[in-house]
């Protein structure tokens, strides 16, 4: 595969070279790609506990642990008006 890099971003994968980080320039195009899916993408950790919470806050509502949120609200603020 042929890539062309901005003169900047030729610039950025050099000095990571030159510090030592990569060796080679696809090790640091590898890396920096590697770097960015790996901050952009939800783990499965993150969606197991997402899928979790959702089920909790359905079995709250299929139980009626439910509270009117404007009622709440109202209540709250003139408690403390």
């Amino acid at each position: 595969m042929d890539i062309s890099l901005s003169p900047d971003n030729e610039k950025f994968i050099q000095s990571q070279i030159a510090a030592g980080i990569y060796k080679t320039i696809s090790e640091a195009v590898n890396g920096i790609i590697h770097i960015a899916v790996s901050k952009s993408v939800i783990s499965q950790e993150q969606i197991d506990a997402l899928k979790k919470d959702i089920a909790l806050g359905l079995e709250d509502v299929r139980l009626g642990r439910v509270h009117d949120g404007i009622a709440f609200m109202d209540k709250l603020i003139a408690e403390y008006e």
